[in-house]
């Protein structure tokens, strides 16, 4: 049996704790593998949008929200590139790491799954449940459709 090589993994973080333990193990993993780690996070634009559309007293409340989560995914981001030179140990394998923030104009599924055929990614690694209040579910709806649509293998991390 051929053993699994994965070059390129991207974990999809939110700042929800099983995001942040997604991180540990896509570390583990692209560490032992020599592979590229993308870390993505993707702002849901369209909640912001629609958001700001709908409140006719305060037009520019949803840009502000959508600020304070870009600003919020920023200073993750940056904490999470300390960390990862700080578990390493490696300033030769810190330049495998890539950090990207963007705007999802569909789903976030979407935008994960889109994001990492874009960038040619083996192995996508998701939190089994993210920020919403649907603390019942047993997998979050951006894992399960991230599951189930993928064009590469997935990783879910409790």
């Amino acid at each position: 049996m051929q053993e699994n090589h994965f070059s390129r993994v991207l974990v999809a973080i939110d700042g929800s704790t099983s995001s942040m333990h997604a991180i540990d193990y896509a570390i583990s993993i692209a560490v032992k593998n020599d592979s590229q780690l993308i870390i993505l996070y993707v702002i849901d634009f369209y909640k912001y949008t629609h958001l700001s559309s709908s409140i006719i007293l305060a037009p520019t409340f949803g840009s502000e929200k959508y600020l304070e989560e870009k600003s919020e995914a920023e200073k993750l981001m940056n904490k999470i590139k300390e960390n990862f030179k700080l578990k390493i140990n490696d300033n030769t394998k810190s330049k495998n790491l890539k950090t990207e923030i963007v705007e999802g104009a569909k789903s976030v599924a979407t935008t994960i799954m889109e994001y990492a055929e874009s960038e040619n990614v083996d192995l996508i690694i998701v939190g089994s449940r993210g920020r919403t209040s649907f603390k019942k579910l047993l997998l979050g709806s951006v894992s399960s459709n991230v599951i189930k649509n993928a064009h590469c293998a997935v990783l879910v991390v409790r």
